[in-house]
């Protein structure tokens, strides 16, 4: 296992050096397969697809409970790298991990795609995928990840990014997916304005513990609703929320940098101060 994550690692700070164009199209999900062990390896069966799941067990006898972390491979943030970090980090304290990719496929958008860019996907202007199609990819995604962890006891939470955490917000505001114990929303927009906008009253009446943390350099569509955000969970009185921003001094690494994110650990203690702080 460790062996597996160590070149993995390797693998990823290759890209890394190479530059985020070259590691949106060298690393598939067919690498993510091919980098890790089978044995550290699940298949999460989503509609007609079979998707890899890294997990990482945790490392102590009485274990915590589940993280489920949503990774994309052309991430700022919540990338494999970011993953495995905080997957190792989680062990440490007890959690059991699952990294699942969200690239395994890419429900296109029905509008005309916006012209090339050398901008990180997060600041397009439109969005690249069709927002109802990504949702219930995302729906299946949890779904399949929630039946492979209940079969342990304990808390399962999930971390999702961008526009991912976008549309999980949608879901659950839904009622589309059963609410985990606690979600960690790392910098949710979605490219357009209704569905950026309703962000702040999803968040306000969910019924769930938030981690809510804003990343002022991901995109910003992102940080357009920071404010409203917290205001409007201000307004509704919500309990068991809190929002954290991300400086730019932590800086991820976004696609100009070149070197592994520090802001993975900093992600790691912020999220492990929350689970703290709800008694975990």
């Amino acid at each position: 296992m460790r062996q597996s994550l160590y070149i993995a690692r390797n693998v990823v700070f290759t890209c890394l050096l190479l530059g985020q164009a070259y590691c949106a199209q060298a690393l598939t999900l067919d690498d993510f397969s091919y980098y890790f062990h089978d044995e550290d390896l699940l298949s999460l069966t989503v509609a007609d697809q079979q998707i890899p799941a890294l997990e990482i067990q945790p490392q102590l006898p009485l274990a915590r409970g589940t993280a489920i972390i949503l990774v994309s491979l052309q991430s700022q943030s919540v990338n494999l790298d970011t993953g495995l970090v905080l997957g190792d980090s989680l062990a440490e304290k007890g959690w059991r991990t699952l990294l699942i990719p969200t690239d395994f496929t890419q429900a296109q958008a029905t509008q005309t795609p916006p012209p090339a860019s050398d901008k990180p996907i997060a600041n397009l202007l439109t969005a690249p995928v069709d927002y109802d199609a990504y949702r219930l990819q995302i729906i299946g995604l949890i779904n399949a990840a929630y039946s492979h962890a209940n079969q342990y006891k304990g808390y399962t939470f999930v971390v999702a990014e961008g526009m991912t955490a976008a549309v999980l917000l949608d879901a659950l505001h839904n009622s589309l997916l059963n609410p985990p114990d606690t979600l960690v929303s790392v910098g949710a927009f979605w490219p357009a304005r209704t569905q950026n906008n309703a962000l702040a009253d999803m968040l306000a009446q969910s019924g769930y513990p938030v981690l809510d943390i804003s990343l002022p350099t991901l995109s910003q569509w992102q940080s357009a609703t920071v404010d409203k955000r917290r205001k409007a969970v201000a307004v509704s009185l919500k309990q068991l929320y809190r929002q954290r921003s991300f400086t730019a001094q932590q800086s991820y690494g976004g696609a100009g940098d070149r070197l592994p994110r520090p802001g993975s650990a900093w992600l790691g203690t912020e999220i492990y101060s929350w689970l703290r702080y709800l008694g975990w």
